[in-house]
């Protein structure tokens, strides 16, 4: 009976994280990709962008300002990423696309060039990859989707008690590490295992923050880390050992 009752909640739990690329609008395109050491270079960006718009996607930058539907509800969007996979003699790359729980939506076949301009190459590549949207036939169907949490995270902040019952027994303390990004950081725990993402703000120590689904601010109150989002109308302020 667990083992039928395993199987049923694994079926329901993958049923709610199928999502279609068309339920989404807005891909966000960062300003750098991984493997490459400047912002657009090649124009591979800004080329990456203008490809999604011709595919009907509603397409930024990162250092771009998105309508706030996009803003507001970063689950509403996908996040685009190249992978290479460079030979001598050859220049492979493709595009994934991303939702706002790391989970690949869709991927694009490998676009390949032997040109041996790597400005011509990776244009003729990502060009090359995006043949992949004329079979797809994306059309957006006008949204449903939404970020459903399956799993327990792993916990923003943990507090050390001291056990009443066992003498000189603690709970280690647990820190968390912010790693930039393109518009801010993503922080990871031990594993590492992305918990949080923040996003530059004007103010120095400030932080947007989406906590898988959830929108808030992370700043420093007191000399501490904290992050704070409301909860059915109740700001909630939790703190957390960050460490950049």
């Amino acid at each position: 009976m667990k083992k039928v009752l395993l199987s049923l909640i694994l079926l329901l739990s993958f049923a709610s994280f199928s999502q279609s690329i068309n339920d989404y609008q807005y891909v966000i395109v960062p300003i750098k990709f991984d493997f490459l050491k400047e912002n657009d270079r090649y124009r591979l960006n800004t080329t990456t962008k203008f490809l999604l718009q011709k595919y009907s996607f509603k397409s930024f930058l990162s250092t771009e300002q998105a309508p706030a539907e996009a803003t507001n509800n970063r689950c509403a969007v996908l996040y685009a990423s190249l992978v290479n996979d460079n030979s001598f003699f050859m220049t492979k790359i493709k595009l994934v696309l991303k939702d706002c729980q790391e989970r690949t939506v869709f991927e694009t076949d490998y676009g390949k060039s032997r040109l041996k301009d790597y400005a011509q190459a990776y244009n003729e590549a990502i060009r090359d990859a995006f043949k992949s949207f004329d079979k797809l036939g994306y059309k957006y169907n006008g949204g449903s989707a939404v970020a459903i949490e399956t799993v327990t995270e792993t916990p923003i902040s943990q507090v050390s008690v001291p056990s009443p019952t066992v003498e000189n027994s603690s709970t280690p303390e647990v820190f968390f590490f912010a790693q930039p990004t393109a518009n801010g950081y993503q922080v990871v725990d031990s594993e590492p295992k992305v918990i949080m993402r923040l996003f530059n703000t004007s103010q120095k120590n400030v932080f947007m923050a989406d906590k898988k689904g959830v929108n808030g601010t992370v700043l420093i109150k007191e000399s501490k880390w904290v992050f704070e989002y409301y909860d059915n109308g109740k700001l909630v302020s939790e703190p957390i050992n960050l460490k950049f």
